[in-house]
């Protein structure tokens, strides 16, 4: 279960949900990401057997079983009454992986809090640390994953914003983050052939790379571009980033400076990857 901060999703949202119960015509499922009415355990919802599939079904226990947890689609919210309308029809397979996916981070999320209430001496509930640290941190961000990825490699600074949190608290937790996280990268390697036959042919050379590493203002352990020497005329050029588009344009780009720059200077460049 991940906490919420309101007791029920809102019409558009994607949801994971329980199924508890097969009638006939409805299929009844918890919510357990969210605290429904205050008599319920949970938030409950319903998919009425026309928001099953796109196609006829004859019987619905051939499409869902008890205990299976599905991805589903709000599609109409009464709050007051506690009725929470669901397809499962308007789900993708795309979106349901995503709506997986940022699950998994959320989980991630509520672990670093509930690891930092556990430390001896640290006197906080869940709920505690959610208001303290969690919204706050989470209010920045469109989802899980960025908050999470955020927190390990901008933490610190994150955490100085929080001025209602004591330093030792922050510390506490900066080092819970930097022991449970890990962000995944990928990484373009390759060997770097440059020439240049004048005179000052290597200060050029050298500018020419100074010039291509500013592709990344900013670098971080999940994105960055170094050069080293190999041995005249090489060098190894490697790009590190979360993914390989990425990773493909901060390659692209640092490649084109060195061609404009080995042009002025009637050298020559080559790439060949790794």
């Amino acid at each position: 279960m991940v906490k919420n901060k309101t007791p029920f999703p809102k019409e558009g949202d994607f949801v994971i949900a329980r199924v508890v119960d097969i009638q006939s015509q409805y299929i009844y499922v918890d919510l357990p990401d969210y605290e429904g009415l205050p008599s319920e355990e949970t938030a409950r919802g319903m998919i009425h057997i026309s928001e099953i599939s796109s196609r006829w079904v004859k019987n619905i226990r051939s499409v869902v079983r008890i205990n299976q947890k599905l991805v589903l689609r709000v599609i109409k919210v009464v709050y007051d009454k506690g009725q929470v309308d669901l397809s499962l029809r308007r789900v993708n397979s795309a979106q349901k992986d995503k709506v997986l996916k940022e699950n998994k981070y959320a989980n991630k999320f509520e672990n670093l809090l509930q690891f930092l209430t556990e430390v001896e001496g640290v006197n906080l509930t869940l709920d505690q640390a959610y208001e303290m640290i969690g919204w706050p941190i989470k209010d920045q961000y469109t989802d899980y994953q960025e908050a999470v990825e955020a927190l390990k490699e901008d933490g610190r600074e994150l955490m100085n914003e929080l001025n209602n949190v004591p330093d030792n608290i922050k510390e506490l937790f900066l080092k819970i983050i930097d022991e449970n996280v890990e962000i995944s990268t990928v990484s373009i390697v390759g060997k770097l052939k440059l020439i240049n036959t004048s005179g000052d042919g290597i200060d050029k050379i050298k500018d020419s790379i100074s010039e291509a590493s500013k592709v990344i203002k900013t670098p971080k352990e999940t994105r960055k571009l170094s050069f080293s020497y190999l041995g005249a005329p090489f060098y190894r050029l490697e790009v590190i980033s979360k993914d390989y588009i990425d990773a493909e344009s901060i390659l692209s780009e640092s490649l084109s400076i060195l061609e404009r720059k080995t042009k002025e200077f009637e050298g020559s460049m080559e790439f060949i990857r790794d």
